[in-house]
């Protein structure tokens, strides 16, 4: 716990937390809910324009075009996995090598089937993340398993890219949730 201070005051221990504080939040529009929260930088139009940092689930630190990560810049998602280069209206461009696939985060190398040049039947997806399994079009769908960068992992069912059917997660605390998934979500 290295980084945390301790501070006795009138017998009560204290605990203070290493954090970087904020200024104030800009009132910009940034149009990935992911970044929602926190908003520092250029803006036209209410809107986040030139540069900027914004910081919510995930946080990107680069250009910005009509509340859009658009130009140069990198994202970081909260499970620490990155991007670096170029973004196109919220769109990381990752080089990626063989069929077209959807999932910004699954670009890398695709080896599998193709139909008009998508991902389409069964294939593997090297890229942040992997995926084996089901594509229809360049993004999931029948069944495949999908692993984080973090190394939590879902084995399942997915439609129109999402887990979608029976299937179970498994994080890597040891944690399993089983059962029906509903996009993205699990089924109570």
């Amino acid at each position: 716990m290295s980084f945390l201070n301790k501070i006795f005051f009138l017998g009560i221990i204290v605990v203070i937390t290493s954090c970087q504080i904020l200024p104030p939040h800009k009132n910009c529009y940034v149009a990935d809910s992911s970044l929602r929260g926190y908003y520092s930088g250029d803006c036209q139009n209410n809107k986040a324009y030139g540069k900027g940092i914004a910081i919510g689930k995930d946080k990107y630190e680069g250009e910005f075009v009509d509340g859009h990560t658009h130009g140069q810049g990198i994202y970081v998602w909260g499970d620490e996995a990155s991007f670096k280069g170029q973004f196109i209206y919220d769109v990381p461009q990752v080089p990626h090598i063989g069929c077209y696939i959807a999932e910004p985060r699954l670009r890398g190398k695709y080896s599998g089937e193709c139909k008009g040049g998508k991902a389409y039947g069964h294939g593997k997806s090297i890229g942040i993340d992997v995926y084996e399994g089901g594509f229809i079009n360049g993004v999931l769908d029948g069944n495949g398993t999908y692993v984080w960068y973090n190394k939590d992992r879902y084995i399942g069912q997915f439609k129109n890219g999402k887990a979608h059917g029976r299937g179970v997660m498994k994080f890597i605390d040891g944690t399993e949730i089983a059962g029906k998934w509903i996009n993205n979500q699990p089924a109570n």
